[in-house]
This record gives C-alpha cells, sequence and structure tokens, in this order.
C-alpha cells in the first residue's frame, strides 16, 4: 500500500496538539506578517557574529498509513556553555499582559525544536529563550528555561503519536472517499448539449494543470458538469482539495443542488464559509467584541475535532449540530476545521482579497483546484477589493468618536491634509504625499491600540468600519502597483488608490493554486474577460451554445436613437414601440434602463396606457423594498422597470418566467473619473480602451440581461433592443450568435415580427 505523504510546520503541530483557551477576539491588536519579519530582523541584527540565523530542521515520521516531515527553522541558535535556542515573537503585550495561554503555544513551539536540535546535534540539553519584541517602544523581554534532551524528546514523542494517530484516521477517510468517488456515476442518465464538452475539458485541464474560461450558457448544467470530474480528480489524489468560489451566498445553492443528485450519503466533507454573523446567532448577539464561546474555545475544540474525524461525511447542518454539542462558535470552527475537509465553498474574498483570504496549513494551496463561478462578476469585485479609499467625513467621524487627545490630533491633521489635496486636485488624478502615508500608518496602529481597550458594544458599527477604511487605505497605501491610480473626488470628498486593471494581481494570486476555472453564463465577450482575469491569454478557453432551440427567442432591434441629447425627442417612438408588443403578447416583461431618471421619464409616458400594469424599482435600496418588488413581480402580467446593471435586470430569481425584456441603450457604463482612467489604462497598452471601459461592460450587461427569458427548454420569448447602434457590426458582432437579431423599424414591422412568431 502506498503511503500517503503530509508535510507538517512544527508551529502547526503546536497549534493541533497544545493549543488552550480562548480565540483572539478581532479587538485585540496583533501584529501584521510585515511586522513580524521586521521584528526577526531586529532582534537578530542585536546578536553576535557566532549567532545562527534561521536554522532549518526537520523529521521524518512514518505510520501504517501515511509518512510525514516534521519541519521548521529556528530563529537563533548560540552556543554557549549551554546552547540556546531563541524564538523571537512580536506582540504588543506588555511583559505583564502576555496572555498565558499564548506564552504556552509558543514555548511547546520552541520544545519541538529543541528536541529536533537535540537529535540532530546531538545535545544533552538546550535553553529555550522566547524573545518578545513590544513593537510599540521596541522594548524587549524574555522567557526562558532549560530542558534536557529527555524531557523535549518526551514533549516531541508525545506530539507525533498524537498527530499521527490523527493523519492515520485521516487516511481512512480518505480511502473511503476516493474509492466511493471513484465508482460514482454521472448522476443523471445523460449528458446535456455541451455539457460533456464542459465535463471532458475540464478534467483535461485539471489534468494537465492548465487555467481555464469556459462560458457555459444559463440551462446547460454547468454546476455538475464541473463538480463532476473535479471530484473525479480528488479521488485519483491529482488534487487534494476543491475550492468553488461564488460571487455571493446565492452561488452557494448551486453547489448544494448538485452533489444532492450524487449518491446519498457520499463520504464528503464541504465547508459553506459565510460572513459571521451569517454562521453564529452568538455573533450577531454579541457584535464586534465576539461570540461568548470564544472563551476557552481551544479547550473544548479536541472533543468536537475527534467527532468530525469519526463522520464519514460533513455538510452545514453538521457543523452547526458539532457547534451546538461542543459549545463553540460555528464560525470560528469552520475555520479549524478547514484544512481536513475536501470541498470548501465560498466568497471571492476568501481567496482573492488581500485583507481577508485563507490559507490551508495542511496542504498549501498548490493542490487546490479553483472553481470560480459567477466568473463575470470576478473583474469588477477585484477592482473593489484591490482598491481603498478615504474621505473626510470618515475622518470627522472618527475625530468625533475617539476621546484621545493624541489621537485626535492626528487625524485632525489627516483631514487637513485630504482638504489640501482636494482643494488643489478638485476631481482628477493625483499622488499621495509621503508625510501622509506614514501619518496614515502610524495613526491606523495607534487606532487599532486604543480601539482594543473599548469596549467594543458600545461604539455603533460605521465607527468600526471607519477603523478599517484608514487601515486598510494606510495598507493599500505602502503598496502602490503599476496599475493603481490615486484619484480625487469632490462628491463624496475623499481621495482613492484605484486599480484601474485587476488583471495582473488576479494572475499573482492564481498561479499559487493548482489550476483556476473561470466559468459563467455571461462571458460574452470572452477576450474582454479573458484579459480582465488574465494578462496573458488562458491556455484553456471555451464557448458552448445555448442548449435551447435558438427558434425559442426573437430578438429584434429597434434602431432608436436613445442617446442623452436625443432622449426626449425619441420618448413617443420607444413608448410607441412599447404598446404595440404589450398589444401583441401581453404577459412578464422587463424593461431595463440606464438611470432612475430616464426609467421615471418612461414610466410617466406609459401611464398614459392603462391597459399595461407597471411596476418600478424603487430608487430607495434595502432589503425591504427588494423584497418587495421581488413579491410584485410574481404577478401573472407586468412591464417592470428596472436598472440595467443592477439587482433585478441580472441577479435576482423571478421564479416565474419571463415572456421578454425591453432593453433601452447599449448599457455602457456613465462617464466617470474611473472609467476614463481604465479607459486610459488600456489605451496605453496598445488595446482599445473605450472597448475595455464602456463597449464590453455595456455588451455584457446586455446579454445577461437577455439570458432572464430563456431558462428552460420549454420557455420562448421575446428581446427587444431598442437602440440604433446594434445595428453596427461593432455592435452586432459581439452579441451570441444563435440571437440572430432581426432588425425592425417602426411599429408595423414590430407587430409583423411578432404575429410570426408562435403566441405565448
Amino acid at each position: 500500500m502506498k503511503l500517503r505523504e503530509f508535510r507538517v510546520s512544527a508551529t502547526d503541530l503546536a497549534h493541533f496538539c497544545c493549543r488552550k483557551g480562548g480565540v483572539v477576539s478581532g479587538n485585540e491588536r496583533k501584529p501584521s506578517a510585515q511586522q513580524g519579519i521586521q521584528g526577526h530582523q531586529f532582534i537578530q541584527q542585536q546578536r553576535p557574529q557566532h549567532y545562527q540565523r534561521e536554522v532549518s530542521i526537520k523529521k521524518s515520521i512514518t505510520t501504517d498509513r501515511c509518512h510525514w516531515i516534521l519541519a521548521g527553522r529556528i530563529d537563533g541558535l548560540q552556543h554557549e556553555n549551554v546552547t540556546i535556542l531563541e524564538e523571537i515573537k512580536t506582540t504588543y503585550c506588555s511583559e505583564t499582559e502576555l496572555p498565558d495561554d499564548q506564552h504556552q503555544i509558543h514555548l511547546a513551539q520552541a520544545q519541538l525544536y529543541g528536541a529536533l536540535i537535540c537529535q540532530q546535534q546531538n545535545l544533552t540539553e538546550v535553553l529555550l529563550r522566547i524573545t518578545y519584541l513590544k513593537l510599540d517602544d521596541a522594548h524587549i523581554y524574555y522567557r526562558e528555561q532549560l530542558y534536557s534532551h529527555q524531557e523535549l524528546e518526551a514533549f516531541l514523542n508525545h506530539c507525533i503519536a498524537q498527530y499521527s494517530n490523527w493523519l492515520n484516521h485521516y487516511c481512512i477517510f480518505l480511502d473511503t472517499r476516493n474509492s466511493a468517488l471513484q465508482e460514482q456515476p454521472f448522476p443523471f442518465d445523460d449528458y446535456r448539449a455541451g455539457q460533456r464538452s464542459l465535463s471532458a475539458t475540464l478534467y483535461r485541464d485539471i489534468r494537465d494543470c492548465n487555467p481555464g474560461i469556459y462560458h457555459a450558457p444559463t440551462g446547460l448544467g454547468k454546476t455538475i458538469g464541473l463538480l463532476f470530474p473535479a471530484l473525479k480528480h480528488l479521488a485519483a489524489g491529482n488534487i487534494a482539495k476543491i475550492w468553488y468560489l461564488t460571487a455571493k451566498n446565492s452561488g452557494h445553492n448551486s453547489v448544494r443542488q448538485a452533489l444532492a443528485h450524487m449518491n446519498s450519503p457520499l463520504p464528503l466533507r464541504i465547508l459553506y464559509l459565510q460572513a459571521r454573523e451569517k454562521t453564529c446567532s452568538g455573533c450577531i448577539a454579541a457584535g464586534q467584541s465576539g461570540c461568548k464561546h470564544l472563551t476557552n474555545h481551544y479547550d473544548r475544540l479536541p472533543a468536537a475535532r475527534d467527532a468530525f474525524q469519526s463522520s464519514s461525511h460533513f455538510n452545514e447542518q453538521d457543523l452547526l449540530k458539532l457547534a451546538q454539542e461542543h459549545q463553540l462558535c460555528p464560525h470560528q470552527l469552520t475555520r479549524d476545521l478547514l484544512p481536513w475537509v475536501d470541498v470548501v465553498v465560498a466568497d471571492y474574498n476568501y481567496v482573492f482579497d488581500p485583507y481577508t483570504r485563507l490559507t490551508d496549513p495542511l496542504t498549501g494551496s498548490k493542490s487546490i483546484c479553483l472553481l470560480i463561478d459567477e466568473a463575470h462578476n470576478l473583474p469588477q469585485r477585484a477592482r473593489s477589493m484591490f482598491s481603498a479609499e478615504l474621505s473626510v467625513p470618515c475622518i470627522n467621524q472618527l475625530q468625533k468618536a475617539i476621546t484621545d487627545t493624541d489621537l485626535q490630533k492626528r487625524l485632525r491633521s489627516i483631514g487637513r491634509t485630504l482638504q489640501t489635496l482636494l482643494k488643489d486636485v478638485d476631481d482628477g488624478v493625483t499622488t499621495l504625499p509621503s508625510n501622509l502615508i506614514n501619518t496614515l500608518q502610524f495613526t491606523a496602529d495607534q487606532l487599532n491600540e486604543w480601539f482594543a481597550q473599548q469596549n467594543w458594544l458600545l461604539f455603533p458599527n460605521d465607527i468600526f468600519e471607519n477603523i478599517m477604511a484608514l487601515w486598510r487605505f494606510a495598507q493599500r497605501a505602502t503598496k502602490i502597483e503599476a496599475e493603481d491610480t490615486i484619484l480625487c473626488s469632490q462628491q463624496p470628498a475623499r481621495i482613492q488608490i484605484f486599480c484601474t486593471d485587476p488583471a495582473p494581481q488576479l494572475e499573482r494570486i492564481s498561479s499559487g493554486f493548482h489550476s483556476c476555472h473561470y466559468f459563467s453564463g455571461s462571458l460574452l465577450p470572452l477576450n474582454f474577460f479573458q484579459r480582465s482575469i488574465s494578462t496573458q491569454p488562458l491556455p484553456s478557453q471555451l464557448v458552448l451554445a445555448s442548449p435551447f432551440p435558438p427558434e425559442n427567442l426573437l430578438t429584434l432591434v429597434a434602431p432608436v436613437n436613445t442617446r442623452f441629447h436625443n432622449r426626449v425627442r425619441s420618448m413617443h417612438q420607444i413608448v410607441e414601440l412599447i404598446q404595440t408588443l404589450w398589444q401583441c403578447r401581453p404577459g412578464r416583461y422587463l424593461m431595463a434602463l440606464p438611470s432612475y431618471e430616464y426609467l421615471r421619464s418612461i414610466m410617466t409616458e406609459l401611464e398614459q396606457y392603462p391597459g399595461i400594469p407597471l411596476l418600478c424599482q424603487s430608487q430607495t435600496s434595502s432589503p425591504e423594498t427588494h423584497q418587495t418588488f421581488h413579491q410584485q413581480l410574481q404577478k401573472e402580467h407586468y412591464l417592470a422597470g428596472v436598472i440595467t446593471g443592477g439587482l433585478f435586470a441580472e441577479s435576482i430569481d423571478l421564479n416565474n418566467k419571463l415572456d421578454g425584456v425591453i432593453i433601452i441603450g447599449t448599457c455602457l457604463p456613465p462617464p466617470s473619473t474611473e472609467i476614463e482612467q481604465i479607459k486610459a489604462q488600456f489605451d496605453q497598452q496598445g488595446q482599445s480602451g473605450f472597448d475595455f471601459a464602456y463597449r464590453y461592460p455595456g455588451i455584457n450587461r446586455v446579454i445577461q440581461t437577455a439570458g432572464r427569458v430563456i431558462r428552460s427548454e420549454r420557455d420562448r420569448g421575446v428581446v427587444l433592443l431598442v437602440d440604433d447602434r446594434f445595428t453596427q457590426p461593432v455592435y452586432r458582432n459581439l452579441l451570441p450568435s444563435h440571437w440572430q437579431p432581426h432588425t425592425v423599424k417602426s411599429s408595423i414591422e414590430l407587430k409583423q415580427a411578432l404575429s410570426a412568431f408562435a403566441p405565448n
């Protein structure tokens, strides 16, 4: 039997075997990774010449079912009368404030290092020194203890035995899982049109470690078509985990539904990662201060972990049950179980956001396969994640909430600098003064420290959000990328670090994984999305045709000039077209327009025709207004006005089928400083900036909105495109080939085309 192989760091082994106490809550200040590196260097530079830095050590362990390597690097080793092993830690705690459970885990790590170095260098004893560097004032303090080789060896053997036992049970589960997955047939009698091609392409791409982008239209069954070959590779050991990423939590349902068709219960462990307020009721009640179950969390975790290991399958219901039985926060428990699950379903930010991304300590990202759903949303989401902004109102609100006089002075200084920048630049491009960057960094650190000492429950959430905005801006200000632009705007008064092109950063992050596979039913134009995701062409690109009969969709183009300066003159013509459509074919229709002002104008004109039941999306955005409008869309007949690119034009499931959509305009984004910077960025690269900033995003919105009509093989419907630009080849050639649009130049021609189309 071939043994499975694992690599475990001494830090992770110490955490697994020895961690006690509670979880550090979000309001406790923690050093960043960069501060940790700098702190280590600061201490090491003070040591004598014969001091050995970063000493690598490792030990191989073989069990019945696996071979694993324990590895690590000792921060410092110094041979005197007695060998001194130094472990360096950066902290914001003074010697009296340092929690004992934190020190104990640091000591456990040092003990593992001590045992390994004693074995490696045949030492009889070693002095373990934990050196703490307090970052606020560079104060250094120590905790040290002398251990014999025998004491350290006993500790090491205890940890190895505990972890080996865990890995053996884990390997037993993997064997069971893999056998079941290898025998799992495709869960349907046959593949849908295009589905086999999608599955086969992904299977080859994972096998060859090739990233790919796949346009897979609605109705093709892309979720199961992609999960099935990925699970086969999981069973074969070609990948260790599948991370299925979605743009929003509603995307989790497609995974649940797809897996429900598999043999039940399939031995598969799945985690659905969500924000803590959607996972844990205790977190909601506690607010930012953290769930009450975080206290002594690690004392109760081992029993919960053992119960998890004994389960043959695991899902979100099992997670909640396990957390309840062991009085653990389910949100924190998902993090603890992350290394041991097979499939992770999560939002984009858990992989791509620089400040919230998660890592897998057991397998590392190089063995993780990413399946990225709704990938047409990724470029804009990534642009947002890679950008940061700081507003004058944000600084003003913090000034009012903060009682520390020194912090108030620093915030006032930042506010004055921002206002000077805004005054000098107005709306446009600028640079960040170095003194502002330094002040921001120092203030963000001080602010975090001050806030950690407060009772979070006394502060509204917007204060916490403002602190995070300042901290995030301070972090980004030190890492300006080539694709970043610094923008000032007056309404609202703010300064932005704006990412004009997210592709380079997406490329860097995705290259760290086994393979990344981007798919959606709305990845047209494909060259636009491919370039928005990666600066280099992806090795695998696939465009699949709609699985539905093309004759079920009637696409019509009414060549009306809807440009801003001509909207009043064309109003009557548009209303006449809508009235004709309704008279010939009443039913359920969405009418998408680019702005609320334009929508209200059209609706006012349509009110003269009482035979058309009108609905209108509210300009007020709240869960209540969304729910009310969604309920109205369940009626039998209506013409509902919505905003292009908004929730109801693209995202929300309407449950009932639509009889058609009317899209007025080409859906180009309105001009803005940000959009113009995107245009300039691509112009500089020799691309068509207008296409990438305006035309391609607009056409994609058209395609997404029109995609609401045909959702099954039984659906029939109409798409009416109202704009003369749809007759131009530069726009028409970007539309899906199966649309086969017909031009109707008058209401009479529209009536004739509708009459020739079968009734709804």
